[in-house]
């Protein structure tokens, strides 16, 4: 395991290019769940109660939506499409779409009862699928019209699903649920997958070392990853075309993880570590100072180097070796670092205050 100890010497080249000031104050649970989100050069963030989308390369605000007192993305990621930002108000069960281009509101419906406002919710060509909170998937077309209601008591746990994942004609879930009669150690954890159309179980994984909470579960490849945050611990590589399992490592709690050429690299809420992405083998294991990890606190991977904010502070790590080349202390407006995206060689970093947009790593 490297430590603290073996963070190297060598001049920082990590510096400010620019900032964003938010026009209000942070909302606690946009700040700390809802990352920003890059998509071409263009990124969005909402932290603030306002839906705002940036240019990348200056900070320029090219469009805002404001919405009424009281609605917050609350969501662990944006749902979007070419087109369209999808957004959803548990406050007042609405779902919203808007044009990706100018910010134009294209529609607004409403949702039939309530919806889960930390979970990931899906996507495909046709239809948005947002996670409800009474165990309840609520499908909508593009257009914004009201399809469907997938009851998931009919497939034996009465939990909602925490991460949706469209994969051809699967409509795959993953949840978690406590101190039953099948999940007597009160750990367990459920990814299903069910016809879109007939909504019959095509497969199912269940494991008792933990419950699916808060981060999505990643597709990529036809391969399904996912990390259980509590619990003994997994995180497992499953084949999304029948659920079989590629990989499973043990002891891993997964607050939060993302995918690189030939990783997995988690946040476990102590430490960085990285997993070979076909193996599931631990390659390294960071512990990070200061302790108490933020289970919320994103990882980000760019030109060789690991990206996390952990207890206020920003790490960034060697990906190949897991050693500490860098870390900044606090933001330049003195709040800590909370979630982050990286791209176009920048690390875009929320504050409590601002976004900021870091030279990269060399």
């Amino acid at each position: 395991m490297c430590i603290l100890s073996c963070k190297k010497q060598q001049p920082s080249s990590f510096e400010v290019a620019w900032s964003y000031n938010y026009k209000e104050p942070a909302e606690a649970l946009s700040l700390a769940k809802t990352a920003p989100r890059i998509e071409m050069d263009h990124i969005i963030l909402s932290p603030d109660g306002i839906l705002s989308v940036l240019d990348i390369e200056d900070g320029k605000l090219i469009w805002e939506y404001i919405f009424s007192e009281n609605v917050y993305i609350k969501s662990d990621e944006f749902i979007l499409d070419e087109q369209s930002i999808f957004f959803k108000d548990n406050t007042n069960h609405e779902v919203f779409s808007f044009d990706k281009n100018d910010g134009s509101l294209l529609w607004l419906n409403q949702i039939p009862k309530e919806v889960h406002q930390f979970s990931n919710d899906g996507i495909d060509d046709e239809f948005i699928y947002l996670s409800g909170d009474g165990a309840e998937i609520f499908k909508y077309s593009k257009d914004g019209s009201y399809i469907d209601e997938y009851d998931l008591i009919r497939y034996g746990i009465d939990t909602d699903a925490r991460s949706i994942r469209i994969f051809n004609n699967q409509l795959i879930f993953s949840q978690r649920w406590r101190f039953t009669e099948d999940c007597p150690d009160g750990y367990c954890g459920r990814i299903i997958s069910i016809d879109k159309e007939t909504e019959e179980v095509l497969w199912e994984y269940r494991t008792d070392n933990g419950g699916f909470i808060f981060e999505p579960i990643l597709l990529e490849d036809e391969i399904i990853y996912a990390g259980v945050t509590d619990g003994p611990g997994e995180f497992v590589a499953l084949n999304a075309t029948n659920g079989e399992v590629i990989w499973k490592t043990l002891g891993i709690i997964g607050q939060s993880y993302t995918l690189t050429d030939s990783m997995v690299l988690v946040n476990d809420g102590i430490s960085l570590l990285a997993l070979d992405k076909f193996t599931g083998k631990e390659l390294w294991n960071t512990g990070l100072a200061f302790g108490g990890g933020d289970g919320a606190s994103n990882i980000g991977y760019l030109n060789g180097f690991v990206y996390h904010a952990h207890s206020g502070r920003l790490w960034i790590v060697d990906g190949q070796t897991g050693e500490i080349v860098h870390t900044e202390e606090r933001s330049p407006d003195g709040s800590p670092f909370q979630l982050l995206a990286v791209s176009d060689g920048k690390v875009f970093i929320q504050t409590f205050n601002a976004l900021y947009a870091y030279t990269a790593w060399e």
